[in-house]
């Protein structure tokens, strides 16, 4: 297959025009035209997982995190540089894949158990009801520390963060990946018990506990890493080359 085949089904999995409109998500470095027999999926684009493509003979990376965010003024040796020496295209379909139907969100939902669920926060261009940020619903009525081990099962993780009340029931849960503490509102005001977010600010997790909802926090990347093996799945159904995940790629943060 070439780049831009695997870029357009990328496309159609999660549509970049549906990214927020600060993001940079799309093909960032790469040849449309070039051909590609081997993917790699990663949260980051770091200098450890560029040299796993490398030694892996990955002519592409699909990194859920934009390696470009901003305008590049140079390009000199770095990430960048060595992507394009190495003729390795880079993709990022990021708050795309956030609020695309199956998606990030979506797969976080899963972990949960979310049911009739609803974007927490439509998108801001027009879109399918599908489509947006979050998802809030319905969980079977669980105790608040029942939901919090389900949620440290399922992202694979033996500790998060937790504000907010401990005890009782809780029938309506959100989730947003990443850095989605600004939507703690949108989780109050859609009635929800319980938020599951990546990382939140100090003043707004003490404002939502206030408010008697339970904010976890299972760390940025920690919330978006269980989606990758969802989009593995569905990529190898639909290309002719090899998809691998990244043993290289981890979040920044370890608990010592």
């Amino acid at each position: 297959m070439r780049v831009g085949e695997i870029v357009a089904i990328l496309e159609a999995i999660a549509p970049t025009r549906f990214a927020e409109p600060w993001d940079n998500v799309g093909l960032l470095v790469g040849d449309p035209d070039a051909p590609v027999s081997r993917v790699l999926l990663t949260i980051d684009c770091t200098d450890a997982v560029a040299q796993e493509a490398r030694t892996r003979g990955a002519e592409m990376i699909v990194a859920y995190h934009p390696l470009i965010f901003q305008p590049l003024k140079r390009v000199t040796p770095g990430l960048v540089f060595s992507a394009v020496r190495d003729h390795i295209a880079i993709y990022s379909p990021h708050t795309a894949l956030d609020v695309a139907p199956g998606g990030t969100n979506d797969v976080l939902a899963d972990v949960i158990g979310l049911v009739d669920r609803v974007p927490l926060r439509e998108v801001a261009v027009p879109a399918p009801h599908a489509f947006g940020m979050g998802r809030v619903g319905a969980v079977a009525p669980a105790s608040r520390e029942a939901l919090i081990a389900r949620i440290k099962a399922g992202l694979g993780l033996s500790h998060v963060l937790v504000a907010g009340p401990m005890a009782g029931s809780a029938r309506r849960v959100a989730v947003c990946a990443g850095a989605c503490g600004d939507l703690y509102r949108d989780a109050i005001a859609a009635g929800a018990d319980l938020y599951l977010t990546g990382e939140i600010r100090h003043h707004d997790a003490l404002a939502a506990a206030a408010a008697g909802m339970t904010v976890v926090c299972a760390l940025h990347s920690n919330s978006e890493r269980v989606a990758l093996g969802a989009l593995e799945r569905t990529l190898r159904e639909k290309l002719t080359v090899t998809v691998e995940r990244s043993t290289a790629d981890r979040d920044p943060f370890s608990i010592v």
